[in-house]
């Protein structure tokens, strides 16, 4: 006869498994349909801005903290980036007088309410919204709580409550801890028959410190990007690691932590943190390890993202500008100008160019076309797009401009052309090279990318035909 294997004493009764071990089975259950949902999650993109957010909501859905935040790290600087980034808005405790209105129970999985009850009647309700982790409640969810409800309508006192704002965010944190909840209302009905509400309202807002960057050996995270370990702390603000400069900043001061570096082939990069559990406690060593889990998933699917933003990037490029290249520039015109805004568009040819190949050769002549690539690269604002579109012709976009600061920046890309005597890294006189540029803008001028595109050749022609360097606006369409 074969040994029972792998059930614990004390959990099989005579009739079978008992209810605790029925409950246990089906939590677990539920924590793997979790973490499957959330690996398949993680891996369903290559888009490294939407990766990202991925991998905060996958944590968020399977632990319950007040701050979460994804750090890339940027090798050539030696820093962490706050690539995302949420953070819990702070927790609002509103007591209002509302009319009489039932305290009956209302059956939504997205909604869990419970009564609260004394001998003489009902004194009150709690009601949760939404899950941390998304999913609906269940029948454990309610059984936790209605016991939870009984214990806090014996030793809740309504007439003080109301006045006493420490005792309402325990109150609030002891419900957390039993099911952590979004929103939190608790409700309580006064003497005379009217409903006295307060509401705990838990909600991620992102964007808190997104772009903000860190040295490697700064900080909690500076540390765990540097020697490749996890933290798990019970008070990160005491930890003589802490850099208290973005505490200031968001006004969240860290106490639990879990902390761990993104590696994947023994290369970082980047760091996860979860910060502070919303019931005061300590995140538990199944918090990290599951955490670890997540974040050795996501940095194989980070990795893959950035490779394929490299090789996305370097179809999209042109070798010897650095600039984009005529099918970066087709993709993009069109989808600025889909979107209904303004768009000015900037095409610039260079003049005597060929005169500068004939006299010095070929070599010469493409380091300068490379130098007027840098010379229009730093005369970008954010935003905007320049490409290399043929041999010595550019393009440059600029979104959410207007035909008169277009023409301002045409001028300052025209006037540092002139300006260059010499090729980056070599000593030969260009100083004859001068730029032609026309400007047209959308609508304006035309209502498409190739009519556009027409408009600002043709303006470009006429300073070309009329004495080069200098700048010319389309004519407007009829």
């Amino acid at each position: 006869m074969v040994a029972d294997a792998g059930v614990s004493k004390g959990h099989v009764g005579a009739s079978g498994p008992t209810v605790p071990l029925a409950v246990d089975v089906a939590r677990r259950l539920r924590e793997l349909e979790t973490l499957y949902e959330s690996l398949r999650a993680i891996t369903s993109t290559l888009d490294l801005t939407e990766l990202v957010r991925k991998v905060l909501d996958t944590i968020n859905s399977v632990t319950s903290c007040e701050a979460l935040s994804l750090l890339l790290h940027d090798a050539e600087r030696g820093e962490l980036v706050f690539a995302a980034s949420e953070m819990l808005c702070e927790e609002t405790l509103v007591g209002r007088p509302l009319l009489a209105r039932s305290l009956d129970v209302e059956r939504d999985d997205r909604r869990l309410t419970i009564p609260l009850r004394r001998d003489d009647g009902e004194i009150g309700l709690l009601e949760l919204r939404d899950r941390h982790d998304g999913r609906p409640y269940d029948g454990t969810d309610r059984t936790r709580m209605q016991a939870f409800a009984a214990e806090l309508a014996r030793t809740l006192d309504p007439a003080t409550i109301a006045h006493d704002e420490a005792a309402l965010a325990a109150a609030f944190a002891r419900v957390a801890a039993v099911v952590s909840s979004r929103t939190c209302t608790l409700v309580l009905r006064d003497l005379d028959g009217r409903d006295l509400v307060f509401t705990s309202s838990h909600v991620l807002r992102p964007g808190v410190v997104d772009g903000t960057r860190l040295r490697l050996d700064q900080g909690i995270a500076g540390w765990v990007a540097q020697h490749r370990e996890p933290l798990c702390l019970e008070n990160a603000s005491a930890d003589p690691r802490h850099d208290p400069t973005l505490a200031r900043k968001t006004g969240l001061v860290p106490h639990s932590m879990i902390c761990v570096p993104l590696v994947h082939q023994e290369a970082l990069l980047g760091v996860l943190q979860v910060i502070n559990k919303p019931d005061g406690g300590s995140f538990t060593p199944d918090e990290l390890r599951l955490v670890q889990t997540l974040a050795n998933q996501a940095a194989g699917a980070i990795a893959q993202a950035q490779l394929y933003r490299r090789v996305e990037r370097a179809s999209l490029t042109d070798d010897l500008t650095g600039l984009g290249n005529t099918r970066r520039f087709n993709s993009e015109l069109p989808a600025m100008l889909a979107r209904g805004d303004e768009v000015s568009l900037l095409v610039l040819d260079l003049d005597a160019l060929k005169g500068i190949v004939d006299r010095h050769g070929h070599l010469v002549g493409s380091r300068a076309i490379a130098t007027v690539g840098r010379l229009i690269a730093e005369r970008l604002r954010p935003g905007d797009v320049a490409a290399r579109f043929g041999g010595d012709e550019f393009v440059v976009v600029l979104p959410g401009t207007p035909t008169a600061t277009a023409v301002a920046v045409a001028a300052t890309i025209a006037e540092a052309v002139a300006g260059c005597t010499r090729p980056d890294g070599l000593d030969v006189d260009i100083s004859a090279l001068t730029a032609s540029i026309g400007v047209a803008t959308h609508p304006l001028h035309a209502t498409d990318a190739e009519n556009l595109f027409r408009a600002a050749d043709t303006a470009m022609y006429r300073v070309k035909f009329g004495g080069k360097n200098g700048v010319a606006v389309a004519v407007e369409s009829p």
